[in-house]
């Protein structure tokens, strides 16, 4: 199959997976209470917001997601790890990694790298989706901040975890691989996926807010929903482990971040949870502690 063939196929699938996510999700939803829902099945809707938009509920996230960003960046400045060089090449051995990861070191597609380019890109469309539900769309600034969120507090944790641990990407160790995609600036940034950690973080979080939305949601439209948000990012781990471009732990690793990012914030968020940053003092020690309830 030709890379055009493939990228076309790629385009198809996540189109189709978009459509069933907007299916299941939204069924044939009303837009208002007196005629009812068809994604809970209920005669008559509740439009009670389940999530708390105000200023001092919002203050924790959003100063975890800039300090994160900020953070992660100056990890990056001052990651001085350098690629290896062709004669550093010839002193690895694939034997060196543990027996899960080692079948990686012999993979490597250039189509399934483009692949997981185009789901990871694609995925921001699922935030968009809010706009179509009649209960989500009405809280829809607070929701877009929320997915900001979401994505700055993922990103955060991922860029500044990659170079901090600068584990040497799979297709190093490949020699059919050619010297300069080796040789490259990414080449040691492998531990963990940022494509299946962003791909988790956004699809575990649309699912969540339609969720929770949605509190009587049919058990049929759930279990599509939920299916559907945690086969996204599990086909994207898929890729990037058959790219060589991360190992199996990389991916597992990338998946919990993103799920966990993608699922908390948003619960968090829920009126009856509580979240709080107050300053400290302990002997010569000061600083910031962050308080949280369920």
């Amino acid at each position: 199959m030709t890379l055009d063939c493939e990228l076309q196929l790629m385009k198809l699938s996540i189109l189709t997976i978009t459509l069933l996510l907007s299916s299941l999700a939204f069924g044939q939803s009303k837009p208002n209470s007196e005629e009812g829902c068809d994604t809970c099945g209920l005669e008559k809707h509740s439009h009670t917001t389940p999530y708390d938009f105000s200023f001092e509920k919002e203050l924790p996230f959003i100063a975890s997601g800039v300090g994160l960003v900020i953070g992660s960046e100056v990890i990056k400045h001052n990651d001085h790890t350098k690629p290896y060089t062709e004669e550093e090449l010839q002193n690895l051995d694939r034997n060196d990694i543990n027996s899960f990861d080692r079948p990686t070191t012999y993979k490597y597609n250039t189509n399934a790298a483009v692949a997981s380019d185009i789901i990871r890109t694609g995925v921001v469309i699922l935030p968009a989706l809010f706009l179509a539900n009649h209960n989500t769309q009405k809280d829809i600034k607070g929701l877009a901040l929320l997915t900001v969120e979401v994505v700055a507090i993922n990103y955060g944790l991922t860029n500044g975890v990659k170079h901090l641990v600068n584990r040497t990407r799979p297709y190093v160790y490949n020699e059919e691989v050619d010297i300069n995609t080796r040789t490259n600036d990414q080449s040691r940034l492998s531990f963990f996926s940022g494509h299946t950690s962003h791909t988790a973080a956004v699809s575990f979080m649309f699912a969540k807010v339609i969720n929770d939305y949605h509190p009587e949601m049919l058990l049929k439209n759930k279990i599509g929903l939920w299916g559907i948000a945690s086969l996204i990012p599990a086909t994207t781990a898929y890729l990037r482990v058959q790219s060589g471009n991360h190992f199996p732990t990389d991916v597992i690793a990338g998946y919990i971040v993103g799920a966990g990012v993608g699922w908390l914030v948003p619960h968090l968020h829920k009126t009856k949870s509580s979240i709080a940053i107050a300053p400290y003092s302990m002997k010569d020690a000061k600083g910031l502690s962050l308080f949280y309830s369920f």
